[in-house]
């Protein structure tokens, strides 16, 4: 499905993700290709997304970029390289990281910086964008504008920011970075296109900024523990996100003890 002028998204129906957004994989077609991102590598999807490919008249591929970790975004990668023969690129820091014992990135280069890649009429620089995870790439289409933002940046709500892979003043930081480029359109690893980005990433630098304010408002009352903050912040919380939203506080109280606006002891949180 063209979402772009030589941008494509190879969209696979899946139950395997918990939100309402399956993960997106999407193809630049320049001179050379480039795919972003691999989805699952359950059959079922690798094999629409081979069929997809074929109907592009796609076979073969220069690079595939992993933005991260994730099963959802890196799991088809080494039968999408079989397919293409393309080069899986991913940052070094993400090596050597999986999930739920799954295969780690089978990458064959691992970047340290922040290189370019030709396709020919389309450069596409890869941003070290961490927070998510510590070696969280995004995509800008140099010449267009286009940001492939991985889960740094979602169609719909926040990103799940983990307090043992995620940082959660990394993840401000990336945010404001993102703010001083020139990005026309935002597509995300989950959800729709974002059409004004600049507004969507101030409405998330604000919303993280206010939960953090909340957070040591609660803790400047008595709120002490994950627990018992979780309804005060998360009122109307759905079952299967109850660990998710521990995560994100957890992050928050990471951040704040980092900054010394916190202190832990045993479990508990109290004012510095």
């Amino acid at each position: 499905m063209e979402v772009l002028p030589d941008v494509y998204s190879l969209p696979v129906d899946t139950g395997a993700f918990m939100g309402t957004y399956p993960p997106n994989v999407y193809l630049v077609k320049g001179e050379r290709v480039a795919i972003v991102d691999t989805g699952y590598g359950d059959e079922a999807a690798l094999s629409v997304r081979r069929q997809q490919l074929a109907d592009l008249g796609v076979t073969r591929a220069a690079f595939i970029i992993i933005t991260h970790h994730h099963t959802d975004h890196r799991a088809g990668a080494e039968a999408l390289r079989s397919a293409t023969g393309a080069q899986v690129l991913a940052h070094v820091l993400e090596k050597g990281l999986s999930r739920d014992d799954s295969t780690p990135i089978p990458a064959d280069t691992w970047i340290e910086d922040e290189p370019v890649l030709d396709l020919g009429n389309l450069h596409l620089k890869l941003l070290h964008m961490p927070g998510h995870s510590p070696g969280h790439l995004c995509v800008l289409v140099q010449e267009r504008g286009i940001l492939f933002s991985g889960d740094q940046v979602l169609g719909v709500g926040t990103t799940a920011i983990e307090p043992v892979r995620g940082n959660m003043a990394q993840h401000i930081a990336s945010l404001e970075r993102l703010l001083t480029l020139d990005i026309s359109i935002v597509l995300p690893a989950h959800g729709p296109p974002i059409h004004q980005p600049r507004r969507k990433l101030q409405e998330l630098i604000e919303h993280r900024r206010a939960r953090e304010q909340q957070v040591l408002a609660l803790v400047g009352r008595g709120v002490t523990t994950v627990e018992d903050l979780l309804p005060e912040v998360y009122p109307e919380l759905e079952p299967r996100l109850v660990d998710m939203a521990r995560g994100q506080l957890g992050s928050h109280l990471a951040k704040l003890e980092q900054e010394g606006k916190v202190v832990a002891r045993d479990g508990r949180y109290s004012l510095s």
